[in-house]
């Protein structure tokens, strides 16, 4: 008889050869990302493109056309990559921003070490929340990152992330860089004067060169894909391996990156099944795939493409294999602060026509974030062109630099590049009304924090350092997300009729109610003294200090431009919290105001603004940072806005 002992260790042996086993019938997952790119591939039609090793991986695996970025920035969509849920809902749509999360929100790093994977990252993290600090996430996280570093017989996530094609690599130093090691021809690869522009964008010589330049970054980044396959194949791992590959929103040039039209929302996005993982494919080598696929879909995909259990609280649908989702009727895409500039937009596509809905419409696209005029020439070179003579730039030129619509719809399908707004065409009233209806539900249900301005979240949540978070006060009933909808519709459209309703929202009980109210009135313009009243009511009484800086803004174009000053000045002077120092400052501007500021102003809010930003506060002072220090080297700063 055999022993006890010699028992327990030929079943402790069979246990752990079958756990190998089972690992080893798992697949590898290997994401391969690049940075601020649309379809701009070979494999996509792209006529200028020189991207073989993509083309070459699109014939062996499936090719998407209709891939979104559910916001058009790195770091909100990042955070929808990782959670498999939507920013809006979490209170990651601010970009950027290090909001607080409830532990149980999912993360599928987490969820793949937890089941056995070594799952790796090189190595950007940009969570835009207290998940970019989080050590557990990852096995390794560093540029050294590596599937290579795993224990044997441990299956791998391994994600490597390109730069090379980020807006900042177009910048006189980074190409400098690139020519001084090789990596990009001395002249661009295509002459600019073949170039074929964009409509939007004016024939000026800048242009013409970002353009050329940024197809060299793409060839540069296609090479360097390359030698990752060529890195998987080479080490025998190829057919255990399904690969990825995106880029982590649209982009790069002006009006792409960072807008929430569909050149800032459409991705590449190409899955190879090597041959033994081919029956969770859908469909052959070579083939493609127009169902609607967003970011929020990838951690339920691969969850379930590994066999491991989805957590019920992720929005997005699993895309292929055995558990495989339907496709959604609709996608749907988040634009809101970008830096230092407040902005709020919703878009919604049936993967054709392509619906937005701007709640902020008074501010231009083209005057927002100072990064991209700081490193690409394209940008600057376009607002000189506009500002030099905006007469006669044209409406498809001038738009970016003017204030938006409140509705746009456009056909993707005739119009890519989003320049001929549809909404008022009467043969597609049916369409605009669907869509409207579709986006209207859809952040209902999402329950979408864009409709809570940034500086109420603290004093709604609480701080950072509280129990309470941001998503779990927008989960109770304390959010009345359905009045907060309407409430933001009536006030964007700002229609003159709709200026009682406007009066009566600022007295009601909830904050978010009251400052749509105030934004109503703002919008109309109207000096009657009953608006006066309300508002000057508001600046004096309301709790909140987001509140009192609407209507201080309302009031500065309804007929009392000095004490709107005033009160935006007290704001500015006396925040604590970043958030409501930047809402100050941009206040002025629109407000109309910010022609009285002097020197000794600049001065004063600079020293608010702390050099680091560390922690969720010192954010907002950061960037309000970026206005000070714009506005000293510029002053006064008027940026010409309606």
């Amino acid at each position: 008889m055999r022993s006890t002992s010699a028992i327990l260790l030929t079943t402790a042996l069979c246990a752990s050869a079958a756990r190998i086993h089972a690992e080893a019938e798992r697949p590898n997952i290997l994401w391969l990302t690049c940075e601020d790119i649309s379809p701009y591939l070979g494999c996509y039609g792209f006529e200028q493109a020189e991207t073989p090793h993509l083309d070459a991986l699109a014939l062996e695996g499936i090719r998407f056309t209709h891939a979104y970025a559910n916001a058009p920035v790195c770091a909100v969509a990042r955070s929808a990559l990782l959670t498999g849920m939507h920013s809006s809902t979490l209170g990651t749509h601010q970009m950027r921003s290090n909001v607080l999360l409830p532990a149980g929100i999912p993360a599928y790093p987490k969820l793949f070490r937890d089941a056995g994977y070594y799952c790796t990252n090189n190595s950007k993290k940009d969570y835009n929340s207290n998940y970019s600090r989080d050590s557990s996430l990852w096995d390794e996280s560093s540029r050294k990152a590596h599937w290579k570093n795993r224990p044997e017989g441990k299956p791998f996530f391994a994600v490597f992330n390109t730069t090379v094609t980020h807006e900042g690599q177009l910048s006189a130093r980074s190409q400098a860089k690139y020519l001084k090691r090789s990596q990009i021809p001395k002249e661009p690869r295509i002459h600019p004067s073949k170039i074929k522009l964009p409509p939007y964008h004016p024939d000026q010589p800048a242009i013409r060169q970002d353009w050329a330049r940024l197809h060299d970054m793409i060839t540069l980044m296609d090479s360097i894909i390359g030698s990752r396959l060529r890195e998987l194949a080479e080490a025998g791992l190829a057919e255990n391996t399904i690969v990825f590959f995106y880029s982590d929103h649209g982009g790069q040039l002006s009006r792409s990156k960072r807008y929430i039209y569909n050149v800032g929302t459409q991705v590449p996005f190409i899955v190879r099944f090597p041959k033994k993982w081919q029956h969770l494919a859908p469909g052959k080598p070579g083939s493609t795939n127009d169902e609607l696929v967003q970011f929020v879909d990838c951690p339920k995909t691969v969850l379930s493409l590994a066999g491991i259990q989805v957590p019920e609280i992720m929005q997005g649908r699993i895309l292929f294999g055995p558990r495989r989702e339907d496709a959604p009727a609709t996608a749907h895409f988040y634009r809101d602060r970008m830096a230092e500039r407040y902005d709020f937009s919703r878009a919604v596509t049936d993967g054709r026509y392509y619906f937005i809905r701007n709640f902020m419409p008074h501010r231009p696209r083209g005057r927002d974030s100072s990064y991209g005029y700081q490193v690409q020439a394209n940008w600057g070179a376009w607002r000189s062109w506009y500002e030099k003579s905006p007469g006669t730039a044209g409406p498809i030129r001038s738009q970016f630099f003017r204030p938006k619509p409140v509705v746009q719809l456009f056909d993707t399908q005739k119009d890519p590049w989003h320049v001929h707004n549809l909404a008022d065409d009467p043969a597609l009233q049916g369409k605009r009304k669907h869509l409207a209806e579709d986006l209207d539900q859809w952040m209902i249900q999402t329950r979408d924090i864009g409709l809570i301005p940034e500086p109420l979240f603290h004093d709604l949540a609480g701080p950072a350092q509280s129990s309470k978070t941001l998503y779990e006060y927008a989960q109770s009933d304390a959010f009345p997300v359905e009045a907060a909808l309407k409430a933001a519709k009536a006030a964007s459209a700002g229609e003159p009729a709709g200026l009682g309703s406007f009066i009566k929202m600022m007295g009601d009980e909830h904050p978010v109610i009251r400052h749509w109210g105030a934004y109503g009135c703002f919008r109309t313009r109207s000096r009657t003294e009953e608006v006066k009243r309300a508002l000057n009511n508001m600046i004096e009484s309301d709790p909140f200090a987001a509140n009192r800086i609407m209507a201080a803004q309302a009031l500065g174009l309804c007929g009392d431009p000095e004490t709107a000053f005033s009160a935006i000045m007290k704001e500015a002077k006396e925040a604590r919290h970043g958030y409501v120092l930047l809402f100050a400052l941009n206040a002025f501007q629109y407000s109309h105001t910010d022609d009285r500021l002097t020197r000794q102003d600049w001065s004063l809010f600079s020293k608010k603004a702390p050099a680091k930003r560390v922690g969720t506060d010192n954010t907002g002072f950061g960037y309000a940072k970026r206005i000070i220090s714009a506005s000293r080297a510029k002053w006064p700063e008027r940026q010409k806005v309606d």
